[in-house]
């Protein structure tokens, strides 16, 4: 029985950021007898866990390691795929970095935008790019991108990453509408927060209120449903248009919550 919202088995799926968090969990619900996955991210080890347990489970797989802030890397990915695994039915994209700096302690930091563009838009884009221009030839497939419930609600401490996030988010609604005419959707999954090793730093190892990888996988897939274009929390929905309105007020509540959301989330304190 084929999984609730799942990629149908017989497409290639491509899941980027598959090596933990979400992009594990997203290759355990898609891993089945006949489904062909292309996992790719920049731990071997982690990624070979990731790819001997969905082989367990019927499913063929290729490994194809990557660092996405590497642009000739993502070029030879992309090559590798293409040329060894075929056009991509389905791309998911799960990899990112995250940060939390405010902004006293950003002065002498300019690099932090360019290190998380560089995995959250630039090489993400490039990826999705290499494999659209295929797909668009081909006249079908879909493309999942998981970027961030806040991308679109600025908040004091998140000017990196919100940047990034939000940069990617502009960039796949800009050309929606082009890759459609070809018969390729694009489809954005703007996920809230999740316990994953990239928010503990932040929020603790077992944040309060978050949804753990399994939910947010399963978040995530919703996205693969026909004609679905977003996939994003009621809460997120509402107070986008509302930041958007009135930006300073909005940023400086943006703060106020966030801050509570760290001491609920935070078991520790």
């Amino acid at each position: 029985m084929r999984r609730r919202g799942a990629a149908p088995a017989e497409g290639l799926t491509v899941v980027t950021g598959a090596s933990g968090g979400i992009g594990a969990a997203l290759v355990d619900s898609l891993a089945r007898p006949g489904a062909r996955l292309v996992l790719t991210a920049r731990r071997a080890d982690a990624l070979d866990r990731v790819a001997e347990q969905a082989r367990a489970r019927g499913a063929q797989v290729s490994v194809r390691v990557c660092d996405l802030r590497d642009e000739d890397a993502v070029a030879r990915l992309a090559a590798l795929i293409l040329e060894h695994d075929g056009v991509p039915d389905t791309v998911i994209c799960c990899a990112g970095r995250s940060l939390h700096r405010p902004l006293a302690r950003s002065f002498a930091r300019p690099d932090d935008l360019g290190r998380l563009s560089a995995v959250n838009l630039v090489g993400t884009a490039g990826l999705i790019l290499a494999l659209l221009e295929p797909m668009c030839a081909a006249g079908r497939g879909t493309v999942v991108a998981v970027t961030s419930a806040a991308a679109r609600i600025p908040a004091p401490g998140w000017a990196a990453y919100t940047a990034s996030k939000a940069g990617l988010d502009s960039w796949l609604r800009s050309i929606r509408p082009d890759a459609a005419r070809c018969g390729v959707r694009i489809a954005i999954a703007e996920v809230p927060l999740v316990a994953t090793t990239m928010s503990a730093p932040l929020y603790g190892a077992a944040p309060r209120g978050a949804l753990s990888p399994q939910q947010g996988s399963a978040f995530v897939l919703r996205a693969l449903r026909p004609h679905r274009t977003l996939v994003s929390p009621l809460w997120a929905r509402i107070t986008a248009p509302i930041a958007q309105a009135a930006p300073a007020a909005g940023a400086r509540a943006a703060g106020r919550i966030g801050r509570l959301a760290v001491r609920f989330a935070r078991r520790d304190r």
